[in-house]
């Protein structure tokens, strides 16, 4: 397959989709080998062959990033049993044939020499379909518990870029390298002064920041709206609040004016968010929580319960594992569980020292670098 040296071009496809958390690390690694390829390898360029869907937010991110992007039909199966759902699953055959198709003519005019597998559903058949052609695969893995796309395929992968130690558990006998997850732009510090101006909020009271992702969290979100004055009025903090766009109105309606609540709907500062932060309540998906440790914070973790296979427990539970945050499951919050476990960190100095030190020990930064020196390694025996 890969007897193609017409140049010394490196060809890298990169399949993965469906939410941020896989495709973000595909660009990651794109734009590390655009920056390190030449002086690296026998290589002096590189080029890239985007995989992805016709259904995932990536038809709009990898495009915007400049790159080339093939979609295919394929959608993940519905577990809805509504008249929609059923429908999806109907056209699932002929959408899986179609994809198979499209992306084997793509992947033997492009004649890469690796495919990168970052997970989702729309990896899976151009990392399957590359192993058809004798392309080298490599997988990136983003969580605790290694998503299906990782399980299929991890005995026949080159290696896998784990981002957790837990993960290895469950890939007996594959290969395997702790990297960390890459990420575009980490972001960098800046002062607590000059972040909570940004914000109007106090810069001498301790913060807690909610966040539930861009799309906010609703549960979360409804927790708080009844709780958030106790919570001000007993550990004397401020909060910062990404509500999520859907959610921003309703929280807004019901919190009213408080000096020391900021509603946001969406935060693009995120260093400055990350910066004023004392403690991070969140999900557990796994960008946010590379984040968090890039700026050694200590974390609250409410996981997502309908991730797949509970992969957001896994990761969470990872990090509480290594002393850097506290699991709260969703369907504790009612019971009154979080006031104790807020409480315990905000008024325990040491404890939160402990916490914020264990999750800056987490942090990976050179995670696209190493996965990229390995990639041109593998890329360069098949070349």
């Amino acid at each position: 397959m890969n007897t193609n040296s017409r140049d010394n071009t490196l060809r890298v496809a990169l399949a993965g989709g469906g939410t941020g958390g896989h495709i973000i690390p595909a660009l990651a690694i794109a734009e590390e080998l655009q920056r390190s390829v030449s002086g690296q390898s026998a290589f002096t360029d590189v080029d890239f062959l985007f995989f992805g869907s016709d259904f995932g937010m990536e038809t709009r991110i990898i495009p915007e990033a400049g790159f080339k992007l093939v979609t295919l039909p394929v959608r993940g199966l519905s577990r809805s049993l509504n008249l929609q759902g059923f429908k999806q699953n109907l056209l699932l055959p002929g959408r899986l044939l179609a994809s198979v198709l499209k992306a084997n003519k793509q992947l033997r005019q492009f004649q890469p020499h690796i495919t990168v597998g970052t997970g989702g559903y729309a990896s899976a058949i151009p990392v399957r379909q590359s192993l058809r052609n004798n392309i080298p695969i490599v997988l990136q893995e983003q969580n605790s518990y290694p998503g299906l796309v990782t399980r299929l395929f991890a005995a026949k992968s080159h290696q896998i870029y784990l981002t957790y130690e837990d993960a290895k558990k469950h890939l007996k006998g594959a290969n395997t390298l702790m990297t960390g997850n890459p990420v575009r732009h980490f972001g960098n510090p800046v002062g607590r002064g000059e972040a909570a101006s940004f914000f109007g909020l106090d810069p001498e009271l301790p913060t807690m920041f909610i966040l539930g992702g861009s799309q906010g969290a609703k549960a979360i979100n409804r927790h708080f709206v009844k709780k958030a004055p106790l919570y001000l009025e007993k550990l004397g903090i401020q909060i910062l609040w990404q509500t999520g766009k859907a959610d921003f109105e309703f929280c807004q309606k019901h919190v009213g004016s408080n000096p020391r609540i900021k509603l946001v709907a969406f935060i693009k500062e995120m260093d400055k968010a990350y910066s004023l932060a004392d403690l991070m309540v969140c999900r557990a998906g796994a960008m946010t929580l590379t984040e968090i440790n890039n700026f050694s914070l200590p974390s609250i973790l409410i996981p997502l319960p309908s991730a797949a296979a509970n992969h957001q427990e896994f990761n969470a539970r990872s990090l509480e594992n290594a002393g850097a945050a506290k699991v709260l499951l969703e369907k504790n919050l009612a019971e009154g569980a979080f006031l104790p476990a807020v409480k315990d960190i905000f008024t325990n100095q040491e404890r939160i020292t402990k916490m914020a030190n264990a999750s800056g020990s987490l942090k990976r930064p050179n995670a696209a670098r190493e996965i990229c020196t390995d990639i041109i390694r593998i890329a360069s025996t098949s070349a």
